[in-house]
Protein backbone atom coordinates (compact mmCIF):
# COMPACT_ATOMS: atom_id res chain seq x y z
CA UNK A 1 0.00 0.00 0.00
CA UNK A 2 2.99 2.43 0.88
CA UNK A 3 4.35 1.71 -2.96
CA UNK A 4 1.43 2.15 -4.11
CA UNK A 5 0.91 6.09 -2.30
CA UNK A 6 4.34 6.92 -3.59
CA UNK A 7 3.86 5.91 -7.24
CA UNK A 8 0.39 8.05 -7.19
CA UNK A 9 2.50 11.12 -5.98
CA UNK A 10 5.03 10.92 -8.84
CA UNK A 11 2.47 10.45 -11.13
CA UNK A 12 0.62 13.82 -10.12
CA UNK A 13 3.49 16.56 -10.47
CA UNK A 14 7.30 17.15 -11.57
CA UNK A 15 10.15 16.09 -9.45
CA UNK A 16 13.07 17.62 -8.80
CA UNK A 17 14.96 15.70 -11.55
CA UNK A 18 12.71 16.77 -14.37
CA UNK A 19 12.69 20.59 -13.58
CA UNK A 20 16.88 20.53 -13.32
CA UNK A 21 16.92 18.90 -16.94
CA UNK A 22 14.33 21.42 -18.34
CA UNK A 23 16.48 24.65 -16.45
CA UNK A 24 20.01 22.81 -18.32
CA UNK A 25 18.50 22.39 -21.69
CA UNK A 26 16.78 26.22 -21.35
CA UNK A 27 20.25 27.85 -19.92
CA UNK A 28 22.10 25.75 -23.08
CA UNK A 29 19.66 26.84 -26.00
CA UNK A 30 19.36 30.71 -24.25
CA UNK A 31 22.86 31.81 -25.55
CA UNK A 32 22.78 30.19 -29.00
CA UNK A 33 19.37 31.67 -29.48
CA UNK A 34 21.04 34.72 -28.70
CA UNK A 35 23.49 34.44 -30.94
CA UNK A 36 21.63 33.51 -33.66
CA UNK A 37 19.74 36.82 -33.04
CA UNK A 38 22.77 38.83 -33.09
CA UNK A 39 23.84 37.26 -36.09
CA UNK A 40 19.86 37.87 -37.98
CA UNK A 41 19.80 41.77 -36.42
CA UNK A 42 23.63 42.33 -38.40
CA UNK A 43 22.47 41.16 -41.91
CA UNK A 44 19.36 43.24 -41.71
CA UNK A 45 21.31 46.09 -41.32
CA UNK A 46 21.54 48.90 -44.22
CA UNK A 47 24.99 47.44 -46.08
CA UNK A 48 24.41 48.90 -50.04
CA UNK A 49 27.80 47.30 -51.32
CA UNK A 50 26.31 44.12 -52.66
CA UNK A 51 23.12 46.03 -53.65
CA UNK A 52 25.20 48.61 -55.75
CA UNK A 53 27.67 46.24 -57.33
CA UNK A 54 25.09 44.45 -58.89
CA UNK A 55 23.16 47.21 -59.70
CA UNK A 56 26.14 48.89 -60.85
CA UNK A 57 26.83 46.35 -63.37
CA UNK A 58 23.51 45.97 -64.76
CA UNK A 59 23.63 49.48 -65.40
CA UNK A 60 27.26 48.87 -67.65
CA UNK A 61 25.08 46.66 -69.88
CA UNK A 62 22.75 48.54 -70.34
CA UNK A 63 24.82 51.08 -70.91
CA UNK A 64 27.27 48.98 -72.87
CA UNK A 65 24.45 48.60 -75.72
CA UNK A 66 23.46 51.82 -76.13
CA UNK A 67 24.47 54.96 -77.94
CA UNK A 68 23.85 58.96 -78.32
CA UNK A 69 24.32 59.89 -74.86
CA UNK A 70 23.75 63.14 -73.13
CA UNK A 71 25.14 63.36 -70.08
CA UNK A 72 24.10 66.38 -67.80
CA UNK A 73 24.52 66.64 -63.50
CA UNK A 74 21.23 65.12 -62.53
CA UNK A 75 20.18 62.70 -65.48
CA UNK A 76 21.64 60.70 -68.46
CA UNK A 77 19.77 60.41 -71.50
CA UNK A 78 20.27 57.84 -74.23
CA UNK A 79 19.22 55.33 -76.84
CA UNK A 80 18.56 51.87 -75.85
CA UNK A 81 17.22 49.43 -78.57
CA UNK A 82 15.59 52.16 -80.43
CA UNK A 83 14.01 53.83 -77.33
CA UNK A 84 15.09 56.94 -75.39
CA UNK A 85 15.91 56.36 -72.05
CA UNK A 86 16.15 58.22 -69.14
CA UNK A 87 18.76 57.75 -65.87
CA UNK A 88 17.50 60.21 -63.12
CA UNK A 89 16.65 60.64 -59.15
CA UNK A 90 13.69 59.89 -58.60
CA UNK A 91 12.46 60.19 -54.68
CA UNK A 92 15.97 58.88 -53.58
CA UNK A 93 15.90 56.40 -55.91
CA UNK A 94 18.07 56.07 -59.49
CA UNK A 95 15.74 55.29 -61.70
CA UNK A 96 15.43 54.08 -65.60
CA UNK A 97 12.33 55.26 -67.34
CA UNK A 98 11.60 54.68 -70.70
CA UNK A 99 7.99 52.98 -71.83
CA UNK A 100 8.48 51.40 -68.13
CA UNK A 101 10.19 51.90 -64.68
CA UNK A 102 13.45 50.43 -63.28
CA UNK A 103 14.94 51.22 -59.72
CA UNK A 104 18.68 50.76 -60.09
CA UNK A 105 20.10 51.90 -57.00
CA UNK A 106 17.61 53.04 -53.49
CA UNK A 107 18.17 55.41 -50.48
CA UNK A 108 20.09 57.78 -51.81
CA UNK A 109 20.61 60.96 -50.53
CA UNK A 110 22.50 62.58 -53.46
CA UNK A 111 23.51 61.99 -56.88
CA UNK A 112 25.45 63.29 -60.17
CA UNK A 113 26.65 62.22 -63.52
CA UNK A 114 29.72 63.00 -65.53
CA UNK A 115 31.41 62.45 -68.85
CA UNK A 116 35.38 63.02 -68.73
CA UNK A 117 37.72 62.21 -71.58
CA UNK A 118 34.90 59.80 -73.29
CA UNK A 119 34.13 58.21 -69.90
CA UNK A 120 30.48 58.33 -68.04
CA UNK A 121 30.94 58.53 -64.47
CA UNK A 122 28.17 58.40 -61.85
CA UNK A 123 28.59 59.96 -58.67
CA UNK A 124 25.79 58.80 -55.56
CA UNK A 125 26.08 58.65 -51.77
CA UNK A 126 23.34 57.04 -48.84
CA UNK A 127 22.42 58.97 -45.95
CA UNK A 128 25.51 59.51 -43.52
CA UNK A 129 27.82 57.43 -46.21
CA UNK A 130 30.77 58.59 -48.11
CA UNK A 131 30.48 59.76 -51.70
CA UNK A 132 30.90 56.81 -54.23
CA UNK A 133 32.02 56.86 -57.84
CA UNK A 134 32.09 54.56 -60.24
CA UNK A 135 32.65 54.23 -64.11
CA UNK A 136 29.38 53.66 -66.29
CA UNK A 137 31.10 53.05 -69.73
CA UNK A 138 32.60 54.43 -72.85
CA UNK A 139 30.44 56.49 -74.84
Amino acid sequence: MRNRRTCERRNHGYIIEQLLISLAVCAFLIPVAASILAILIHSLSADYTAMDETAIAQLRHVIAVSDDFVCSSSELQFNHHGSRQRLHLVNGNLVLTSPGTQIFLTDLSELSFSEEGGVIYLQYAHPEKETICRCLGHV
